[in-house]
């Protein structure tokens, strides 16, 4: 192969590595969580407040520092069994976090699930102490796996069409994958017979990008 050619391959191989590193990264940030909240703000929990008779509630005061909130001072429930992200050595009086969660009401909720403090309560479904969200995270390990979990798509339709969480967009992007893997093997055994070099890593470079972006429209259907 001239010089060249091997640079332009040696290159695209390059491109699309990054692209496959960056693009899961890109999409967590641009494509909202699968459950819309009205509520995401910054707050600083200043208070215990109380807690359900069972323990699986949390009650909180917090003084919000940044973002949409019902006021500035608030009341934050933390559900063991329902908030994710939640851990109670990080998330204590004292320490500050982010939170997204929706308004909690007599209408909603009932008996010990809902208590009297004088100030909006608000049910969270999220708490992020770090760099990103949990779906955040839970979204990027799905789409780092998503080309090996696209190898089982063609196994997969079957038990698909006689499971109760089975939706036309799920189906869609099985079918999508099996085509996918079609489309990489036969790929895959033309390419052997070339002589360009670095055209196998190309190959599955694209595979995995792609791989990728099939799994996008069902992130929210994963987790």
């Amino acid at each position: 192969m001239p010089v060249r050619g091997r640079s332009s391959t040696r290159r695209l191989a390059v491109l699309l590595a990054v692209l496959v590193l960056l693009l899961p990264v890109l999409v967590v940030h641009l494509i909202p969580t699968d459950t819309y909240e009205p509520f995401v703000f910054r707050a600083v929990l200043t208070e215990h407040l109380a807690q359900s008779e069972s323990g699986k509630l949390q009650y909180f005061r917090a003084n919000v520092v940044e973002g949409n909130a019902p006021a500035s001072s608030i009341v934050v429930a933390l559900d063991r069994a329902y908030t994710r992200g939640y851990r109670p050595a990080d998330v204590a009086a004292g320490a500050a976090a982010w939170f997204q969660g929706s308004l909690m009401t007599p209408d909603i909720f009932y008996g010990e699930q809902y208590l009297f403090f004088g100030l909006p309560q608000v049910y969270t479904r999220q708490v992020k102490t770090g760099l990103l969200w949990p779906d955040q995270w839970t979204e990027l390990r799905v789409l780092y796996l998503s080309p090996v979990e696209t190898l089982a798509a063609p196994i997969q339709i079957p038990f698909l069409i006689h499971s109760d969480s089975f939706t036309y967009t799920i189906m869609a992007v099985l079918v999508a994958r099996t085509i996918l893997v079609g489309l990489a093997v036969y790929a895959l055994i033309r390419s052997r017979r070339s002589p360009r070099r670095g055209t196998t890593l190309t190959l599955l470079e694209l595979y995995a990008l792609f791989a990728m972006l099939i799994t996008i429209p069902i992130l929210g259907d994963l987790f």
